[in-house]
């Protein structure tokens, strides 16, 4: 109780202006020594089906988790697995699909908070005759069972486009994918509380961005959106809007090295601050927006490439960056600092945070770390849970899925 009490106190210390001295100690480039927020992660819970993809949760603590088997035809079907509380799952078969596009998660997963889960995913359909590739989704409604499958385009790029999927806090879902059609990305909306997608718009255009690659999706609570993509010349381009009203144009962050391998991953809170980081061949860089929607210049984190990338930021703008073996900050009104290796042993992974500061890094082995923003040591990790597939942050509740095993963390 004791931890407990303490862990709650830091965190209101930081709710209370603290997070403005952060900043001040990193513009003066003094380093906070904040202490590490010491996790407690369950012990994993085995899923019933093929569901380890992806992984989804709501402040209820209904989760849903998603992944593709091979079912006795030697066809790949998508399996999505839900749960009311994280302990008793169930397992169901939505059909052929899952295996496109090439890289990604399949399928993607949301669940809103009433427990509405949606599944997103490509399929080829029509081989060997005529080969299309598709996006498909299927919608459970609350305490429902699984819809038939509906097909939101005919129009999916096979390549390394990727499907991405969001829910903001009312329930509103967002997929966006890259079209076969000119390079073209596109995306679909589905309101709260309804089983019907609206119909596909563009995104970005070759014409105007070059053709789409690796895209990342970031909602907010609030229904703000942020696709990131990787453009013409490799060059890094971020699209921002909302779910419900709509993006503007993309917005040119940062030029490319041509060499077609950059992944950028975004992040965003509720205050309309963003973070967005990224590798290339000779460097690995990242940037933030402001709430106005300005995209600052790119800074370098380091003068060579990494094997990944993932970005987070709090409801303070509060933003971390993770890349190969090390990892930066970005404090509040601040600017990135320098790289700083991550647990001995630890590499690459995914990194999330709520809005009230709590941070979740969990390395590739599945080996979780607990801190707040600006911390100077993640502290002990959770134990390797085999390899990461996902990782999950609400207010309230984390959650990791690592080899078809859901551990989940109760934070403040």
């Amino acid at each position: 109780m004791r931890h407990a009490q303490s862990r709650a106190h830091l965190l209101r210390w930081i709710g209370r202006g603290a997070l403005v001295s952060l900043a001040v100690l990193a513009a003066l480039g003094v380093s906070p020594a904040l202490p590490a927020l010491a996790g407690s992660w369950s012990a994993p819970v085995q899923l019933p089906g093929s569901c380890g993809s992806s992984v989804a949760v709501n402040q209820a603590g209904a989760m849903a988790a998603g992944g593709t088997f091979t079912a006795a035809d030697g066809t790949t079907h998508v399996q999505v697995c839900t749960s009311p509380d994280g302990k008793t799952w169930q397992a169901a078969d939505l059909g052929p699909g899952g295996d496109e596009p090439h890289g990604g998660q399949h399928p993607v997963v949301a669940l809103s908070p009433d427990g509405q889960a949606v599944a997103v995913w490509g399929a080829t359909v029509g081989c060997p005759a005529a080969c299309d590739y598709i996006v498909q989704a299927a919608v459970r409604p609350p305490g429902g069972s699984w819809g038939a499958p509906v097909t939101l385009t005919t129009d999916l790029y096979f390549g390394g486009g990727g499907i991405v999927l969001g829910m903001d806090g009312s329930g509103n879902a967002i997929t966006a994918w890259v079209g076969s059609y000119a390079g073209a990305s596109h995306y679909a909306v589905l309101r709260a509380g309804s089983s019907s997608w609206g119909p596909a718009q563009t995104l970005s255009t070759s014409s105007g961005q070059g053709a789409a690659r690796n895209l990342s999706l970031a909602v907010s609570p609030d229904g703000s959106a942020v696709v990131a993509f990787a453009g013409g010349g490799d060059g890094i381009w971020a699209a921002s809007g909302s779910i419900k009203g709509g993006f503007f144009a993309p917005v040119h962050v940062a030029a490319g090295d041509y060499n077609k391998d950059s992944a950028p991953k975004a992040a965003l809170d509720d205050a309309g601050q963003a973070s967005l980081a990224w590798s290339q061949t000779t460097r690995t860089e990242a940037a933030t927006r402001s709430p106005g929607g300005t995209w600052s210049a790119p800074v370098v984190l380091a003068s060579q490439a990494s094997s990944s990338v993932a970005t987070a930021i709090d409801g303070a703008g509060n933003a971390i960056a993770v890349f190969g073996s090390s990892y930066s900050w970005d404090l509040a009104a601040g600017s990135w600092g320098p790289a700083t290796p991550l647990p001995a042993g630890s590499s690459g992974g995914l990194v999330a945070a709520n809005p009230v500061g709590t941070f979740v890094y969990a390395d590739s082995s599945g080996n979780a770390f607990t801190f707040a923003a600006g911390a100077a040591s993640f502290g002990t990790g959770s134990g390797s849970r085999g390899s990461l597939a996902d990782l999950k942050i609400i207010p309230g509740r984390a959650v990791m899925l690592a080899v078809g095993a859901v551990s989940t963390e109760t934070v403040t």
